[in-house]
């Protein structure tokens, strides 16, 4: 009778990941695979926030799906590429579907030529758009409501706000993004 081939530490990483939930062996498989998820990425996308985003999906998915990992269909390196595949495929046809990406400076722009319509004065009072802003921004949801207080009243960078807060860049990302999203469509409904 043949001995069973003991796992790799990869496998293994998978295994405490899929049974226990295991924080510290998601770690290590994390700084294993980021980097080299972060250069693939960066092959398919002429922007580091996508490639960062990429990853931080495909990461996602591997904490969320490692109980589907079966060492006899392939490596675990096979496994997280095809993910990453997966995750950059569906990231594109997003991108097709919304080929606009909205920014914050779309936002002041919109707050600003609201003000210039409704003031007798050609110069923005730059502290009524703030307030603008902090009054739309009081209808976010508490996480994205945060995001967007930290980046554009307290002037923290992306990465900043991320080590603040303890969660990834791509989640600050994400949550920046969506925050802009719906200012852009409480701006729209008030016109």
């Amino acid at each position: 009778m043949a001995k069973p081939v003991p796992l790799d530490p990869q496998q293994q990483w998978l295994v405490q990941i899929a049974q226990h939930r295991d924080k510290l062996a998601f770690a290590e498989l994390f700084r294993h695979y980021a980097p080299r998820l972060l250069n693939h990425a960066r092959q398919h996308f002429s922007s580091d926030a996508l490639a960062e985003e990429m990853v931080q999906e495909t990461l996602t998915k591997v904490w969320l799906k490692a109980h589907l990992y079966h060492r006899d269909k392939g490596q675990v390196s096979t496994w997280l590429f095809t993910i990453a595949r997966n995750v950059r495929f569906d990231m594109l046809r997003r991108q097709r579907a919304r080929p606009e990406q909205l920014c914050a400076d779309e936002i002041y722009l919109d707050l600003e030529s609201e003000a210039d319509a409704h003031s007798d004065n050609e110069r923005l009072d730059r502290p009524i758009i703030e307030q603008q802003l902090k009054h739309y921004c009081a209808q976010l949801p508490p996480g994205q409501r945060q995001v967007v207080q930290l980046i554009y009243f307290d002037d923290r960078s992306q990465q900043e706000v991320a080590d603040a807060l303890g969660i990834p860049l791509g989640t600050v990302k994400s949550r920046l993004r969506l925050a802009l999203a719906k200012i852009r469509e409480l701006i729209d409904d008030t016109h």
